[in-house]
């Protein structure tokens, strides 16, 4: 349960855009991709109700359907099909372009060559793989492209991201990096020159500059002309701030080189060993990973076991074509009727998956107060632990809108299927975790508590906007003092 694929989405668009120029699908293939991929998302995704009504739904996609009259490449078929892929509401699900395709021709030299951030609404640059150019800085707040303003273009770039539910935070954090010139490219089209104008921090008058377009591959870190500035959330990482406040942050729940269950007992015993009385725990670029690092965690911050899921179901489609694999049979998922239900002990939040972990000591559970820093980076698994801390109330949340959905997700395992005509491959997510909440507005992820975004300012010093937002909330006097 990790961050959405649209990236290669989007790459695999850009290789394959010369050679489908030419050759057009008639509509009668459309149609039948289109009815077939359909089909498929009915018989083995389930959100794709969850948030609008049947009804609506089904209006929309015969909606889509009903553009289908003309021949198409398949590059522009692609596109459509990612408004269907948007109605299920996850950004779980993912397509690709036929593979055999895409390396026979490299990518033309039409992208913007830098990569951005965007930080409390502003479009900052963040780093640059062109031509050195004297105009051009680090963390320069960008204006104008091309004579649009960032509003403009933020604002028609934003709807080709996918996202959980309703959530805005994460197109946010997902329109970054490398994703922003890939997205301009595709809305835009190929253009020559990139007219810009930037401002820096502090300075009185805007700055102008024109670049050139590069291949998509040079954006390699060993080619860059700018480098991003790190930041310390993107680390594990454990800091003693003062005699009473610590610091630990969990970038990730994925397969890193990082024994997690030794990296939480050796955290959280030296927390208890230096009598911390104030945990900062930072999961903002948390984007989720192997399910059961998120239990593990929570179990160091909470003493009971609690009923994380209503339940974790599947559709009769994919449980049957997967009944056999040992995890299957090891989870106990049993066919009921019209869906399948994963086993009642995987529901709580002493399940550690496969991993083989053990609950945590009594003495090594941390009881003192904990702030959980979010961005809407914090998705899928990362989502799913900031749920289990606000359902019962065990911290106060700093910074913004988790990603991903209070409520939960469709991921876990993926099934593919390839439509027949066009050869477009879609990964359909097949599992549907619903967390044991009822949320005041579905579709929205875990709203903090405190909004603290990352700012320009503290940018351009490394500094960490939620973190010092929060240690000055502890340290001034309060409902927060030590």
């Amino acid at each position: 349960m990790s961050l959405p694929k649209f990236l290669l989405f989007l790459i695999l668009s850009f290789f394959a855009t010369q050679l489908f120029a030419q050759h057009k699908l008639s509509p009668t293939k459309l149609q039948e991709d289109y009815d077939y991929l359909l089909s498929e998302l009915k018989l083995q995704h389930q959100g794709l109700y969850e948030y609008l009504d049947q009804e609506e739904t089904d209006r929309l996609l015969d909606s889509i359907r009903g553009t289908l009259d003309t021949p198409l490449t398949r590059l522009e078929f692609f596109e459509k099909l990612w408004f269907v892929i948007g109605l299920t509401n996850e950004g779980h699900t993912s397509m690709e372009l036929p593979k055999k395709e895409m390396f026979k021709i490299g990518l033309s030299k039409s992208f913007l060559p830098f990569t951005v951030r965007v930080m409390d609404e502003k479009l900052i640059l963040t780093q640059h793989y062109g031509k050195e150019n004297e105009a051009l800085k680090n963390g320069l707040k960008i204006l104008t492209i091309n004579d649009r303003p960032i509003d403009q273009i933020l604002k028609e770039l934003y709807p080709l991201i996918p996202t959980d539910g309703i959530n805005e935070t994460s197109k946010r954090e997902w329109i970054g990096g490398t994703n922003f010139s890939l997205l301009y490219r595709l809305h835009y089209g190929t253009e020559k020159h990139f007219n810009i104008v930037l401002e820096e921090s502090g300075a009185s008058q805007p700055v102008a500059a024109t670049i050139d377009p590069i291949r998509f591959t040079r954006f390699k870190r060993k080619n860059a002309t700018l480098q991003s500035i790190s930041l310390e959330y993107n680390k594990f990482k454990f800091e003693q701030i003062n005699d009473f406040i610590a610091y630990l942050s969990i970038p990730s729940f994925g397969e890193d080189e990082l024994d997690y269950e030794q990296f939480y007992q050796t955290s959280f015993r030296r927390i208890d060993s230096l009598q911390i009385k104030h945990l900062i725990l930072d999961i903002q670029a948390n984007g989720g990973g192997t399910e059961g690092n998120e239990n593990l965690l929570f179990s160091y911050l909470y003493p009971e076991v609690i009923q994380k899921y209503r339940q974790v179901t599947m559709l009769p489609k994919p449980y049957h074509k997967n009944e056999s694999d040992p995890f299957y049979r090891e989870d106990k998922w049993v066919l009921e009727g019209e869906i399948a239900k994963r086993g009642e002990f995987t529901l709580f939040s002493d399940y550690y998956s496969d991993l083989g972990y053990q609950r945590p000591l009594p003495e090594d559970i941390y009881s003192g107060k904990l702030y959980v820093l979010t961005s809407g980076k914090t998705f899928s698994g990362g989502a799913e632990f900031a749920s289990m801390i606000r359902m019962t109330e065990r911290g106060i949340f700093i910074g913004e809108e988790v990603g991903g959905a209070y409520e939960g997700n469709v991921s876990g395992y993926s099934e593919y299927v390839v439509l027949p005509h066009s050869k477009i491959e879609v990964e359909i997510p097949t599992v549907h975790f619903q967390l044991q909440v009822t949320p005041l507005e579905k579709g929205r992820g875990v709203l903090p508590d405190f909004t603290v975004p990352q700012t320009w300012e503290d940018y351009l010093d490394g500094r960490n906007s939620k973190k010092e937002f929060i240690i000055k909330k502890i340290t001034q006097k309060g409902d927060f003092k030590q």
